[in-house]
Order: structure tokens, then sequence, then C-alpha cells
């Protein structure tokens, strides 16, 4: 006898829909492991600041302060790195977590980013949201602010 299961499902739902609001030079790029991307327009041969959507599941249960946990790791393992700064910050109108931190990096000097995730309870399962803005140094001193607005507008759309 065999059973038959499928996603979505009810033992694997659909994972969350989300959206950014970008401004007008932003567009979308087709980004590895992410469910949703975009970047910004600039010149050949520039660094192309980003933001990254990705959705990693977990059992149920799994915990905002274990997913932190990890990410701070993640972090503080980078050669070099600088952290500018993390709280908790609300994520998808939930609560969530900010870290925002520097890196040198050999092709592009210095980068820049800035780290959100929450976790979204989805039936049997939990959601780990992470929305990652990388920029370059010199590039963020412009467009910081409008990385966290991108980052601030992200939604869940259903």
């Amino acid at each position: 006898m065999s059973n038959s299961i499928s996603f979505p499902g009810d033992s694997a739902p659909a994972l969350p829909s989300i959206g950014l609001t970008v401004p007008d030079d932003w567009s979308p790029l087709a980004v590895a492991g992410a469910v949703l991307a975009a970047g910004k327009k600039v010149e050949q041969g520039e660094f192309r600041p980003n933001v990254v959507v990705a959705i990693s599941r977990f059992a149920r249960g799994y915990s905002l302060q274990t997913a932190i946990d990890a990410v701070v790791g993640r972090v503080e393992s980078i050669e070099g790195v600088q952290e500018l700064g993390r709280d908790a910050h609300e994520v998808l109108g939930r609560e969530g977590f900010r870290i925002e931190f520097s890196y040198p990096d050999p092709r592009a000097g210095t980068l820049m980013q800035a780290v959100r995730i929450t976790v979204v309870e989805n039936g049997p399962v939990a959601d780990l949201v992470q929305v990652t803005a990388t920029t370059s140094g010199r590039q963020a001193t412009e467009i910081w602010d409008e990385i966290r607005a991108i980052q601030d507008s992200a939604v869940t759309t259903s």
C-alpha cells in the first residue's frame, strides 16, 4: 500500500507569498535559492545593489531566537566583519530581528549588508523569511535609506 503526498498540501503547505516595493530604477532579478530578488540599475562594471528574499522551512516550533543565533553566528564568522547595529525589528508585520554589518570583499572592496528575519508559523511547519540587502560601501553612503525602505516594504501578499 502507498500514500500520496504533494506540495503544496496539508503536510507541506505553500510557502508564504512575499511582496516588495522598489523604486523605478530597480528591477527583478533571478537569484539561486531566492523566492524574490531585485537589483538597482547601475553602470556596467559596478556592483549591483540588491535585496534578496529567501525562505527556509523548518519543523513547527522553530523559534525566532534560534534563527537570530544562527544569523549572528554566521555574521560573526565573516573575516574582517564590522557590525553596524542589531535590534528587534518588525518584519512582515511580525516580531523580527535586524542586523547590519560591513566586511571586506576582494572583488568589490567593502560590502555592506542588512539582514532582517522573521519566522512565519505555517500549519505543521515554520518558515524562516530572510530579507537581505547588499551594496558596496561607497554606494551605501547614497542609498542606505533606500535599501532600508525596500526592506521595510516587505509584506505577505496572501
